[in-house]
């Protein structure tokens, strides 16, 4: 069952299933990912710099639901970071 949910999930979830975007400023991406995660393994996966070349990432040393229940400033905090990014320099 696990094993079918993986192939399920990475079947709509995976980058590699959709096209770049079309913003030619991919530095204004930032992915934040999780070191022990149990649905996104990172084990035989390209980075995701070869995948969306440019983009930030961002690592949290926990599993997919730990990261979310208990880092949520760092979640917040590269929301406003990518938010400052979208501005205009003054």
């Amino acid at each position: 069952v696990k094993d079918m949910m993986r192939l399920l999930m990475d079947e709509f979830t995976s980058l590699h299933n959709y096209s770049r975007p079309v913003e030619s400023n991919i530095a204004n991406a930032m992915f934040i990912a999780c070191l022990h995660d149990g649905y996104v393994l990172h084990d035989g996966l390209p980075h995701m710099n070869d995948v969306w070349p440019g983009c930030l990432v961002r690592y949290i040393r926990q599993g997919h639901i730990s990261a979310y229940l208990f880092n949520q400033s760092i979640f917040n905090d590269a929301v406003g970071e990518m938010l400052r990014r979208q501005q205009p320099d003054v």
